[in-house]
């Protein structure tokens, strides 16, 4: 089924605009006003650890009561949750931690989707997204009413960041939790990670730059070519952009990407502790220890950021005093077995662990070469040949291991790290939101279609997909083609065609839209055709199927899919969202 709305949704220029990311590590808002739409101010309120460290953005945790009620989110969720593991409180109680990636990895995401917290007790998806972004929606209310008293929640608009890589029923889910959290559907705009950072990065200028007054990194001239490689927590988008008249930019290729964010270092980490002391003896350390081993997160992953490709020096990390005491109780191996297993590039001493570089590194190299690989890979394509500039942004692109092994890769062209790059996403959103046209058209990802049944031909057709119906003998699941992957579409591209009903006295009639990797695909059983969504549209149930017809009409483009219809008798027109 659809939401059947009479108006169309499309978002009006409002007094403020403000973005929302929900990043697989850190989440934050920002805003800016009609009247100065290009300064940005991101809250500086959040407090990190004891609240002695200010930070742009907080962490993407969640802490819900036993009872399933919404309690923290950010440093405030993972404060409380250290709390309670230390009193031994926590039991019953749910804690979410990096839950982005969820949505990518779900291949049958829907409103019903569950995820796990840490201790894999589940609960609705559409619940945890939907209190993330409330809490930053009220976050932000809650400031710009002590700055502005006669506010109004009809004053702005709001912009969702999401990855380009994601799905359409992703990227639908994310629109369905903003609604859930109080954003009405007219307010909401859907804004791509890279696109946000590449409309950011036309606006700001490097030191030397500011100093000679010259264009943003080079890359505002008309006709300029350059990647965007936005890596954050969980994903890797990667895209390139031109720049065109009228300061617009054109997508010259659709978005790449893939698992390959700073969590991954993470993962690699963890199984670098499960080989030095034993996968289950470290599980069970984390289940007795939990308190202990946030607080060894909370330090790698400042650490993490300062590893340099050229490290040659050991990573020092404090280590509990309970996981010494744990080892030397339980663990099936003494600390001196250990050192000499991993040849001593593993030194403990004290309350300090002494890692080797090379250890370090390894945790590094398999998500940074995948991101790389692909870079070169899209690079070596029919067009890029123009790109000199690749421009990286997001919070994985702090790592000086990632800068350093990037310039060392592509020496041949201009790398660029924006100061502040782990918000170049969340500050572009808001300039996209206050400029939703300004990427004039994209790349189709996929060959997009609807299920239709056409007039049934022996010669061609195979007898098991034959019906009969008031019109003559149909063949059901034929693919009609509206783009096809690869094809360019102009923002808000309509593509149509003319729907009718297949029995008299119809009411509606059911549009199944799908997707496919192919090019050409006949059936919509086909090998890489996909369902995507259904929608009931709107028929006249006095007229003969003959007369009784609809223009389905696709709106390509945009960040989303779209899709409206017409009664060619009647006129009347209906804007549909599709369903999850």
């Amino acid at each position: 089924m659809a939401t059947d709305s009479s108006k169309a949704t499309h978002v009006k220029r409002r007094l403020i605009v403000t973005a929302i990311d929900i990043g697989t590590t850190f989440s934050g808002w920002a805003y800016s006003t009609l009247n100065e739409p290009e300064k940005v101010y991101a809250n500086q309120t959040w407090f990190a650890g004891d609240g002695s460290l200010a930070s742009l953005k907080t962490s993407s945790c969640l802490l819900f009561s036993p009872e399933k009620e919404f309690k923290y989110f950010g440093y405030e969720a993972e404060t409380e949750f250290v709390r309670l593991v230390g009193d031994n409180e926590q039991h019953g109680w749910y804690y979410f931690r990096r839950f982005k990636m969820a949505l990518f990895n779900d291949q049958k995401l829907n409103r019903y989707t569950t995820i796990e917290d840490i201790s894999g007790r589940k609960m609705p998806a559409l619940v945890v997204f939907a209190n993330a972004i409330k809490f930053l929606k009220d976050n932000f209310t809650e400031t710009i009413r002590n700055r502005v008293p006669s506010f109004k929640n009809t004053d702005v608009t709001y912009v969702l960041t999401v990855p380009a890589i994601w799905d359409d029923m992703a990227k639908r889910f994310m629109r369905e939790a903003a609604v859930e959290a109080g954003i009405p559907n007219d307010q909401l705009v859907i804004a791509l990670e890279p696109e946000a950072a590449s409309v950011w990065c036309q606006g700001i200028k490097t030191e030397i730059q500011r100093c000679n007054e010259t264009n943003a990194f080079g890359i505002s001239a008309v006709g300029t070519r350059y990647m965007i490689v936005d890596l954050g927590g969980g994903t890797a988008d990667i895209t390139v952009h031109e720049k065109r008249p009228n300061n617009t930019l054109l997508e010259i290729h659709e978005p790449i990407g893939g698992p390959w964010g700073g969590t991954e270092v993470d993962k690699n980490f963890i199984r670098l502790f499960q080989m030095i002391f034993g996968a289950s003896e470290w599980e069970e350390y984390k289940q007795n220890e939990l308190e202990d081993i946030l607080y060894m997160y909370r330090d790698f992953e400042a650490k993490k950021r300062t590893v340099q490709l050229t490290l040659s020096k050991q990573m020092i990390l404090k280590v509990p005093p309970s996981l010494k005491e744990y080892y030397e109780r339980n663990g099936k191996r003494s600390i001196a077995e250990i050192e000499h297993l991993f040849d001593r590039n593993i030194v403990w001493q004290k309350d300090k662990l002494r890692i080797d570089a090379s250890l370090i590194k390894k945790c590094f190299e398999g998500p940074v070469h995948e991101i790389i690989y692909n870079v070169e890979k899209l690079l070596s394509k029919k067009g890029m040949k123009n790109v000199s500039k690749i421009i990286l942004v997001g919070g994985f692109s702090e790592s000086q291991y990632v800068q350093e092994s990037f310039k060392a890769k592509f020496a041949n062209k201009q790398v660029i790290v924006p100061a502040e790059c782990g918000l170049a996403v969340l500050k572009g959103a808001v300039l996209f939101g206050q400029n939703q046209s300004i990427v004039t058209a994209r790349i189709s990802r996929f060959t997009y279609g609807l299920e239709i049944s056409i007039p049934f031909d022996a010669t061609k057709h195979p007898e098991e997909k034959m019906i009969d119906s008031d019109v003559g003998t149909l063949c059901m699941d034929s693919f009609w083609k509206a783009v096809e992957i690869g094809e360019e579409i102009k923002d808000g591209q309509e593509v149509a065609r003319i729907g009718k009903a297949v029995d008299d006295c119809q009411n509606h009639i059911k549009m199944r839209i799908f997707k496919s990797n192919k090019q050409n695909p006949i059936f919509t059983t086909d090998e890489g055709c996909e369902l995507i969504g259904e929608i009931a549209v709107p028929m006249d149930c006095t007229l003969k199927a003959v007369d009784n017809a609809v223009d389905e009409i696709f709106i390509f483009g945009g960040t989303e899919l779209k899709f409206k219809t017409k009664h060619r008798l009647r006129g009347d027109i209906h804007e549909l969202n599709i369903d999850l």
